[in-house]
C-alpha cells in the first residue's frame, strides 16, 4: 500500500505538512502475523491439529541416545537417555531425559516416526512433567542426514506441566531448525540417536489472525524481528540486495519497555526510549487505516543504490491483538531523486507484557 505523508498527516500529528515523498509499505502494511504449524499425529499428551506462536522464538536443542523403537501398541522395556535445553521466554527448561522413539501414522496412513522424551520432577508438593516430541516422516530417516523442520510434516514441539493434567500446561514448539540421524534403525526393538536444533516459542491453538481484537493500553516489551525483507518497486525493481546492509540497529529499531496509549478511536499512541530513538518522538501517534494504526516519520539520509531516505514507519494490527500481545512491523522507506524508483525495508515487531 502507499502511503502520501500529505494524507497520513490529516491522521498522525506528528507528521509534518510540507513532503512529498512516499513509502511503499511491504505486504500486510507491514505487519508481520505469528507464525503457524500442524502437528500431523497424536503421540504422547500432545494432540494433532494447528498452532500458531504467541511471542517471539528462542534457540534451542534436544537430543535423544539409544532411543529404543517402539510400535504405537507396545511400549519399551527399558528408555534411552538424552538431554534438552528449551527457553519458552523467560524460563529455561534443560536436564537429563528418558527418550524412545515410535513409528505411527496420522489418521490419512501416512507414516511418522516421532522420538523425544520426559522428565519428571517435583516442583513443592507437585509433581511436574517435562516432554520433548519431534515429528518427521519415516522416509526421512537414515544415519548421518539432516532434515529441516517445516512446522507441516516435520515439527519439534515441547510441553510442561503437571503430571495429573491431560496436555501439557504451557505448550513450546519449533517449525524452523534441523533433525540430525547419528545412528540407529527403524526397526521395531533397535535404537536411534537423534538431535533437533530450532527456535522454539510458547505456542497455541486459541483464535488466529483476522478475529476481530483491538489494541489494550499498558505497558509492553517490545522486540524488533529480523532479517530485514526488501520490497522494491519502479526502476529499483531488481535492487533488493543493494539494501541487505540496512539493518534494524542501523535505523535505531531496538527493542525495550513502551507504553500504549490510546486516546482516541483513531489515535493509539506509543512512547518510550525505543520510540523516541528511532522516530524523534514520543508518544509517537498513529493514525487507524483499516484495522491498522500506522505513524510514518519524515527522515533524510543516504541510501543504497543511489538513493536517500525518505522516512520510517511504525505500524501496530488491531485485528490480531490481545491484550497481551500485539503484533506490528517497522522499517523504512528510500527514494529515488526522481521520485520513480522506491524500496522499503521491513522488520517485524511484537509488543508483549
Amino acid at each position: 500500500m502507499r502511503i502520501q505523508h500529505a494524507i497520513l498527516c490529516l491522521l498522525v500529528p506528528a507528521c509534518t505538512q510540507d513532503i512529498e515523498p512516499h513509502i511503499n509499505l511491504p505486504p500486510n502494511n507491514g505487519v508481520r502475523l505469528p507464525a503457524q504449524g500442524s502437528v500431523p499425529g497424536a503421540a504422547f499428551s500432545f494432540g494433532s491439529g494447528t498452532f500458531q506462536f504467541t511471542g517471539p522464538t528462542t534457540p534451542g536443542n534436544a537430543n535423544v541416545v539409544a532411543a529404543p523403537v517402539v510400535d504405537e501398541q507396545s511400549g519399551p522395556s527399558s528408555y534411552g537417555t538424552g538431554n534438552y535445553n528449551i527457553t519458552l521466554a523467560p524460563t529455561n527448561y534443560a536436564s537429563a531425559l528418558s527418550s524412545l522413539a515410535m513409528l505411527t501414522e496420522d489418521p490419512d496412513g501416512n507414516p511418522y516416526l516421532v522420538f523425544g522424551g520426559f522428565r519428571e520432577y517435583t516442583v513443592g508438593s507437585d509433581d511436574v512433567v517435562d516432554q520433548v516430541v519431534v515429528f518427521v516422516k519415516q522416509s526421512d530417516f537414515a544415519v548421518g542426514a539432516t532434515v529441516p523442520l517445516d512446522g507441516v510434516d516435520r515439527v519439534a514441539l515441547f510441553g510442561t506441566g503437571l503430571a495429573t493434567s491431560e496436555q501439557p500446561d504451557i505448550m513450546g514448539a519449533a517449525i524452523s531448525g534441523t533433525v540430525t540421524f547419528t545412528a540407529g534403525s527403524l526397526a521395531v526393538g533397535d535404537a536411534i540417536t537423534a538431535s533437533v536444533q530450532g527456535d522454539f516459542g510458547e505456542i497455541d491453538d486459541g483464535p488466529g489472525p483476522g478475529t476481530g481484537g483491538s489494541i489494550t493500553a499498558g505497558n509492553y516489551t517490545l522486540a524488533v524481528q529480523g532479517p530485514g525483507e526488501v520490497y522494491c518497486d519502479g526502476s529499483l525493481v531488481g535492487q533488493e540486495s543493494a539494501f541487505a546492509s540496512v539493518t534494524a540497529a542501523s535505523l535505531s529499531l531496538t527493542g525495550g519497555a513502551v507504553a500504549v496509549a490510546t486516546p482516541s478511536a483513531a489515535i493509539v499512541e506509543v512512547a518510550g526510549a525505543p520510540i523516541a530513538a528511532a522516530f524523534g518522538a514520543s508518544p509517537f501517534a498513529l493514525g487507524a487505516m483499516d484495522t491498522m494504526f500506522v505513524g510514518i516519520t519524515n527522515q533524510t539520509g543516504a541510501g543504497p543504490a543511489g538513493t536517500s531516505l525518505v522516512g520510517k514507519y511504525f505500524v501496530v494490527d488491531a485485528d490480531s491483538a490481545t491484550p497481551s500481545l500485539i503484533y506490528g512491523g517497522a522499517g523504512a522507506g528510500y527514494e529515488t531523486a526522481d521520485g520513480l524508483g522506491t524500496c522499503t525495508v521491513a522488520f517485524g515487531a511484537t509488543l508483549s507484557l
